[in-house]
């Protein structure tokens, strides 16, 4: 998933790096020509003042050759000279106007452009952007705590199964080795019973115990371990040892981390719950994805150590 995040950052900053950079090529463009437009401008004014003036001179001189001999030709020349500057007057003021209309559509195609492309970027901030900002602004136990619960509870239906497998074992195979066992037992309990020690009165169970806000799961060892004497199984459970499974041993469990002293964990805690995560993978008993979550978990720096223990 932290790659798929970094895949989905790094395509959405490319994006973003081409429409900065089209936006920057339209705008250097739009510059060109108006700068381009400008000089054109320019340029066909000057020459138009240059034809302009080179033909009023040129027909001036006729016009004035002709007008000495003729008072009649002097006034008509005149009269031509007049309607044509005002036809070279009126164009220079037709071509000042379409230089004002074509420059404010080039403007008004400027400003729609950079309208419209800074409406896309928004648009790829609000629907690409922030779906990921708000995802990864969610706390790392609400996004993993399913999956961690359902690697629970997988766990618990092999260990169901494993039990079943065991059971079928021991009904075909190990029942006779079993009742031999019980019946030589049963014949050197009365030489044994005056020299038996009594159990402890504390006992330990290793477990684990995983809780949020929407579910609590206690995983209690095989055996119990008695201080100063060998280890307990807890398969068949006497009444003295009933506590140490099931709800009784799970809302135990559960006061014990409240009434605990919280703690940051330390480096020597993450090695030792990276090692037995991976312990628990190399065995099969979860999977390489659930593995690397508990991973990036407790490298996350949100793991806190309970100084809780409870015995009995």
């Amino acid at each position: 998933m932290r790659e798929i995040g970094e895949m989905i950052v790094q395509a959405l900053e490319r994006q973003t790096v081409a429409v900065v950079g089209g936006v920057a090529a339209t705008t250097l463009m739009l510059e060109r020509t108006k700068q381009q437009i400008q000089t054109d401008f320019s340029e066909t004014r000057l020459k138009l003042d240059l034809q302009t003036e080179s033909a009023m001179q040129i027909e001036i001189g006729k016009k004035v050759a002709e007008a000495q001999s003729s008072k009649t030709k002097l006034g008509a020349f005149s009269q031509d000279i007049k309607t044509r500057f005002e036809k070279a007057v009126e164009g220079a003021a037709i071509n000042r106007d379409l230089y004002d209309l074509n420059f404010q559509k080039i403007l008004d195609e400027f400003d729609n452009k950079t309208k419209t492309i800074g409406s896309h970027i928004f648009q790829i901030r609000n629907e690409d952007i922030a779906p990921a900002e708000r995802a990864a602004q969610m706390p790392y136990e609400v996004a993993h705590t399913l999956p961690i619960e359902m690697d629970l509870h997988r766990l618990e239906i092999r260990s169901q199964n494993l039990d079943q497998s065991l059971s079928m074992l021991k009904s075909s195979r190990l029942d006779d080795v079993l009742y031999s066992q019980q019946r030589n037992d049963a014949q050197l309990t009365p030489f044994a019973g005056g020299a038996a020690a009594q159990p402890s009165a504390h006992w330990v169970v290793e477990g684990v115990l995983t809780s949020s806000s929407l579910h609590s799961k206690l995983l209690a060892g095989q055996s119990a371990q008695s201080c100063g004497s060998e280890s307990l199984s807890l398969q068949n459970l006497t009444d003295e040892l009933a506590c140490l499974s099931g709800e009784q041993a799970l809302a135990s469990a559960e006061q014990s981390v409240r009434s605990g002293a919280v703690r940051d964990a330390n480096s020597n805690d993450v090695v030792a719950l990276a090692k037995a995560a991976q312990m628990l993978r190399n065995k099969g008993l979860i999977s390489q994805d659930a593995a690397t979550m508990f991973e990036d978990f407790i490298g996350s720096g949100q793991l806190k150590i309970v100084e809780a223990r409870h015995a009995h």
